[in-house]
């Protein structure tokens, strides 16, 4: 197992790295409302976008706790809305419940249209370009394409080992866009490599970071809010915090001195609670790692705490390099 780690490890960072991602939820939205009533709902100012752009958006309860993380990219008729793993029917279920009577707008699931495969690494434009697609695309913008004579859609999303794009195939198009791209150069990446590379960068996730106990800013999700747009569900609260810089708890990495027992789990100082362990894993650079959310006065990098009463080292994020134990071979 190790082997496989180190080969898919070393791609993202060296070449370029590949994943299925088609368990992440999928959806259209159409209709002349469609991006009033996101805009209303969300973190971020939507109805300004313009076809080829996109953004990072919070759906967001009444007190500002956050539901989910949405991707979001405008074409010339519709959003394409992509959700954390697994949430798509019930991100659906949320959109269409929020549909007034007057708003002209349809959701639907777009995953038997799409689905979805990641592209990261500094070398995965080129590796784009060997197999004809495109990929002067900007962060958060989208294209249409064609490939083996079939439509799909090229987007530029969050840099994983220093940049990042998402296809979105026809379903039948996955295994031999995949098998074009590892021919290209690409090496496959595991699900659990995908996960210590996500930790090390910071990347919040859905079940994990994302969940009903923690507002966008405590996320450190400031690129995914907009503090100049009108009203939306749960605005009030996150202004609040924002205007007065009273946020209870911020987002950090924890460099661990073992496994721990069990996720989410309780991070400790002074005889007392001071925050909460939500993902770990075992990097090949940096050890045993985590994402924690912490208190304020804990989260200087540098700070001592304990999880399972073993010592716990609070750092910024992302995990830098010169915070390693020494890469493995």
């Amino acid at each position: 197992m190790e082997d496989v780690i180190s080969a898919s490890y070393n791609a993202i960072y060296s070449t370029v790295a590949i994943l299925d991602e088609s368990d992440r939820g999928r959806l259209w939205m159409r209709g002349r409302d469609r991006a009033a009533l996101l805009h209303r709902l969300s973190t971020n100012a939507i109805e300004p976008l313009q076809p080829g752009q996109g953004t990072l958006t919070v759906l967001t309860t009444p007190i500002g706790r956050m539901i989910d993380l949405l991707r979001v990219y405008v074409l010339p008729e519709a959003l394409l809305l992509e959700t954390g793993v697994g949430h798509g029917a019930a991100i659906l279920r949320h959109l269409r419940k929020n549909i007034f009577f007057n708003d002209q707008v349809t959701v639907a699931d777009a995953g038997a249209e799409l689905g979805q495969i990641g592209v990261y690494g500094p070398q995965a434009s080129q590796v784009l370009k060997t197999i004809g697609l495109p990929t002067d695309v900007p962060r958060y913008g989208i294209v249409s394409a064609q490939w083996a004579e079939q439509q799909l859609f090229v987007a530029r999303c969050e840099p994983m080992g220093g940049d990042g794009y998402t296809l979105y195939p026809h379903p039948t198009q996955v295994i031999a866009l995949m098998t074009a791209l590892t021919n290209a150069g690409a090496v496959e990446l595991d699900k659990n490599t995908a996960e210590i590379v996500r930790v090390e960068h910071g990347y919040p996730r859905f079940k994990h970071e994302i969940t009903l106990d923690y507002i966008p800013l405590e996320a450190d999700l400031w690129r995914a809010v907009s503090f100049h747009k009108g009203c939306y569900v749960g605005q009030e609260i996150i202004a609040r915090m924002e205007s007065r810089g009273r946020i209870a708890k911020l987002l950090r990495g924890l460099r661990l001195s073992a496994a721990p027992e069990s996720l989410p789990a309780k991070v400790m100082a002074d005889d007392k609670e001071v925050g909460d362990l939500t993902s770990a894993v075992c990097s090949p650079r940096f050890g045993w790692i985590g994402l924690a959310y912490l208190r304020r006065v804990y989260a200087e990098p540098g700070t001592t705490v304990t999880v399972f009463d073993r010592p716990a080292t609070v750092c910024t994020l992302p995990f830098e390099m010169h915070e390693a134990t020494g890469m493995k071979e």
